[in-house]
């Protein structure tokens, strides 16, 4: 059954992926976002108090799960997952809670190391996977790491794409990478 308003979830939403949050919820998606200190949740609430569902949990904890099914029995099945969090078999069991949906996209953020050394995940086949790479900025002659908003904006032209992976900013050379 497909959900009649799209339903994602954010996991690390409360930081530099705010600005997806809140992007998602003006495009009248429900978005549930993880985050474990409950004073970030408070800007996101007052722009979308409509559409952003907070769950308050430490990806490590038991609690998160519980919490996630019921976002998923609340609001339907997860048509998203966006994750910046390191912790693979917290993501796979939280893939695996959406079982019953049809179809989802799980837009997976990873550091620039991981460009060159990463581990491998164990999704649902009903999960259409895509990797994407946070890489630095250069501008004349010098390196920065990349904003919250070039992060977000980056991510969201992601969103219903079907490459496998991706890179915002630039990854190499490695050694150029700001310090």
């Amino acid at each position: 059954m497909m959900n009649l308003i799209p339903h994602a979830l954010v996991i690390g939403g409360t930081g530099m992926l705010s600005g997806v949050c809140t992007a998602l919820a003006a495009k009248k998606w429900n978005v549930s976002v993880i985050g474990r200190s409950k004073n970030k949740f408070k800007p996101l609430m007052e722009q979308h108090p409509e559409a952003i569902f907070p769950i308050q949990a430490d990806y490590d904890s038991e609690k998160i799960f519980r919490l996630v099914q019921r976002a998923i029995d609340e609001r339907g099945t997860l048509d998203l997952i966006i994750s910046w969090t390191p912790n693979h078999k917290a993501l796979e069991r939280i893939c695996k809670l959406n079982a019953s949906s049809a179809h989802f996209q799980l837009l997976h953020i990873k550091g620039s190391k991981r460009y060159f050394h990463d581990t491998e995940i164990d999704l649902p086949e009903n999960c259409a996977y895509q990797k994407i790479f946070l890489g630095y900025m250069g501008e004349a002659g010098e390196t920065r790491w990349l904003s919250h908003e070039e992060i977000s904006k980056g991510i969201f032209r992601q969103i219903g794409s079907t490459e496998t992976a991706s890179i915002i900013g630039q990854i190499e050379p490695y050694e150029a990478r700001p310090q």
